[in-house]
């Protein structure tokens, strides 16, 4: 449970960040602390998946898994650029838009990141619909956070965040420590 929560705290917070850099005319620095965060987050699922110590940094598939945190940034910022664009007339729909973009790349990621914690191929899978329930959670969540920075309810927002991210980290380590032939 400890490792979940800090694993939900790395991420949240590098999200927290990143947003806050972004709306603040930074992008890149907040490219690169969101990538940074969601690295260390992965490596730290790592080992709470396979029931190691959290800090253990022997033995972890830091190639594989920088490279699922680079594709999830990417998605991040593809998310957060759809958000604000204005695809469609109403900005709701829009929203709606950009979450279902996110559910949806999310599984993908999700996927990746799962064959390797089971230690297949990173692209052994790309979309498992076991990962379906947990992907639009966080997506939702991210939705609502979003929704509430921009309405000046940011605490408010990144409880949500948080809420939404335990949940899906809760479900994730679930289907992670599901060892299936």
């Amino acid at each position: 449970m400890i490792g979940i929560v800090v694993i939900t705290g790395v991420e949240v917070a590098s999200l927290g960040i990143w947003l806050t850099l972004v709306r603040g005319g930074q992008p890149v620095a907040g490219i690169v602390v969101l990538a940074v965060g969601l690295v260390v987050e992965h490596l730290l699922a790592y080992n709470v998946i396979n029931r190691r110590a959290l800090l253990r940094l022997t033995g972890l598939p830091v190639l594989k898994k920088a490279l699922v945190s680079l594709i999830e940034t990417g998605i991040w910022a593809l998310w957060l650029t759809l958000a604000g664009s204005q695809l469609v007339p109403q900005a709701s729909l829009t929203a709606i838009l950009a979450a279902v973009v996110l559910a949806i790349l999310l599984i993908v990621e999700h996927t990746l990141s799962d064959n390797v914690f089971k230690d297949r191929g990173l692209f052994s899978r790309l979309a498992d619909g076991r990962t379906i329930g947990f992907s639009i959670i966080e997506a939702a969540g991210a939705t609502i956070w979003l929704a509430l920075v921009q309405n000046n309810l940011a605490a408010v927002g990144i409880a949500v965040l948080a809420v939404g991210a335990f949940i899906e980290h809760t479900m994730a380590v679930a289907l992670g420590q599901r060892r299936t032939p």
